[in-house]
Order: structure tokens, then sequence, then C-alpha cells
């Protein structure tokens, strides 16, 4: 992913599902959905291994 001013991003929250069935969220800043998965990969080596696991991709508006 090409480095981008946060200025032109969007705030995105990630879910996922670890083995055990548990819920997690990661909150990323993303030109889009897509660059917000393909960002959570490199940072977080659960989604890297299991990139089925995401269950939701959600962008977050000011004020939410």
């Amino acid at each position: 992913m090409s480095s981008t001013p946060i200025k032109s991003c969007n705030k995105y929250i990630l879910s996922y599902k670890d083995s055990l069935n548990n819920t997690h969220q990661v909150g990323l800043y993303a030109r889009d959905a897509y660059d917000c998965l393909i960002l959570a990969r490199e940072v977080n080596s659960y989604l890297h291994e299991h990139p089925g696991s995401v269950i939701r991709i959600q962008q977050k508006f000011w004020g939410n």
C-alpha cells in the first residue's frame, strides 16, 4: 500500500473471529475497505495466516 496522507483516508473497524470463535476488532485508517483488509493482514499475523476469518469491515463516520 502506498503512503497516503491520513486526511484522504477513512476510519474502518475490521472484525474477525479467532480459532476459539472469539470476536476481535482492529481499527485502521485506509482508503477503502479492500485497503483496510490488506493493511490488517500486514500488521496482524493471525489475519495474515487466516484471511477467511474476517467477518466484517465497517467504515466509521465522525461522531460514531
